[in-house]
């Protein structure tokens, strides 16, 4: 068996499974040790930092769990291997760490039965392992074969098959996750869905995001995280190299490069955004709303499904403070402008006439829908009155740095100028750390 000096590795340990990943440290956010240990019935996320040995505990949990912990239900049964690009998986997740690093010993491949992308660099498609033994619950005529995709083959191509489980390399587009779930159904082995990544692209995070702020991670899911510090200590990772890497970091992205903690972005326009901060709750009603207070409404009018149809409700108090306590917000293909009007003139009370509701600000750049919001009543056969509407400045340089000052605080008070409802406006919330 070859192994990489890098990797610590246990003698007495039975079989091939001789990696052993940190103890444990959860106050540091690393977590090595109960992410290669877990059996879960659901996805096994091991977030990290860079070098923080991520992919290595991704890897050799996958060999772990084909050469001992669960047997091949039949025969090819697939494993998949799944990273951003052919290369990265061939060259980083098979050649370099699977195979060189030992956690798929020679003895294990059935070499003559491989699939090559460019066997003169061992980079294969496929990879093919030989039955378990018998006396370890095993069958002559079923074994494990590692497939390895890539994010770049897109959706399509991971619908249909029956895969006995999968690992997923870096950040991956959220719809991979879906179709490559229900490939499981019909094996579902507890600890036989993974991933690993450092989450520095918002757009590839945002789901996972929102079901940890939504309390509604599904059952049997776990997030584990690993840190480069602790990988650094113990010898994983040079200490030159970890000096040099964060010397040259930006501090707002210091923690997610080292622990994974969810980062504020490269090239966020809102770095000053804190949910800590500026994220209230709980929900609110008309009972809970201050006196003499103003009203506002801004609608941003969508297209498409990545484009959502969006109001939002806020008002202003006698201190200059702005309060967002609701937000509408609607992909849907099958609704029209006018359903959304409905919907939002459903949602809150807007008196007509009283000096307390102002304006409903539009996105200026659609006059029809405008005209329509003002016709509503003519529209729903009088059912419901016109929106008193108007178009919005599209001053969009002039409007962030506005949003900019009001996330600082007030001088006087110390409290800040802009306050969301994070349990109302949960897609708010997101959009402030990640636009």
């Amino acid at each position: 068996m070859s192994t990489a000096p890098s990797i610590p590795y246990l003698d007495d340990e039975p079989g091939y499974y001789t990696y052993r990943p940190r103890r444990d440290q959860p106050d540091r956010f690393d977590q090595q040790e109960s992410f290669y240990n877990s059996r879960l019935p659901g996805v096994a996320f091991l977030v990290g930092g860079n070098g923080a040995g991520t992919t290595s505990t991704a890897l050799a949990k996958v060999a772990k769990f084909v050469l001992s912990d669960q047997p091949p239900p039949r025969k090819d049964t697939p494993f998949w291997i799944i990273a951003g690009s052919y290369e990265q998986a061939c060259e980083t997740c098979w050649n370099e760490k699977l195979f060189q690093h030992g956690h798929i010993p020679e003895a294990e491949i059935d070499r003559e039965r491989i699939q090559w992308y460019k066997p003169n660099r061992n980079w294969p498609f496929a990879v093919p392992l030989k039955p378990w033994p018998v006396e370890h619950g095993g069958h002559p005529n079923k074994n494990w074969i590692l497939e390895f995709k890539s994010y770049e083959q897109g959706r399509s191509q991971m619908q249909a098959r029956s895969v006995g489980g999968f690992l997923f390399v870096e950040q991956f587009p959220w719809g991979l996750l879906e179709e490559v779930l229900r490939g499981c159904r019909e094996y579902n082995f507890l600890g036989s869905k993974l991933a690993e990544f450092t989450p520095v692209d918002p757009n590839l995070s945002r789901e996972l995001d929102d079901m940890i702020d939504e309390d509604r991670l599904p059952d049997g899911w776990e997030i584990f995280r690993a840190n480069t510090e602790c990988a650094m200590e113990a010898g994983h990772v040079s200490k030159t190299w970890f000096n040099e890497f964060f010397g040259m970091v930006p501090e707002q992205m210091r923690l997610t490069r080292m622990t994974g903690a969810r980062p504020q972005y490269e090239g966020a326009i809102y770095p000053n955004f804190d949910p800590l901060i500026h994220a209230t709750g709980p929900d609110v009603d008309l009972s809970d709303f201050p006196q003499n207070v103003h009203f506002r409404r801004g609608i941003d009018w969508g297209g498409g499904p990545n484009n959502a149809f969006v109001c939002l409700w806020a008002y202003k108090n006698g201190l200059g403070q702005w309060f967002v306590f609701d937000e509408y917000y609607s992909t849907a293909q099958d609704r029209t402008t006018i359903d959304h009007l409905c919907e939002v003139a459903d949602r809150w009370p807007w008196p007509i006439g009283n000096p307390h509701y102002g304006t409903t600000w539009a996105d200026p750049s659609s006059p029809d829908n405008l005209r329509i919001a003002q016709k509503l009543s003519m529209y729903t056969e009088g059912k419901y009155d016109g929106l008193s509407m108007g178009a919005a400045y599209n001053r969009v340089r002039e409007g962030i740095e506005h949003v900019q000052w009001l996330l600082k605080s007030e001088p006087s008070s110390g409290k800040p100028r802009l306050l969301i409802d994070k349990k109302s406006c949960p897609k708010l919330v997101r959009e402030m750390r990640t636009y």
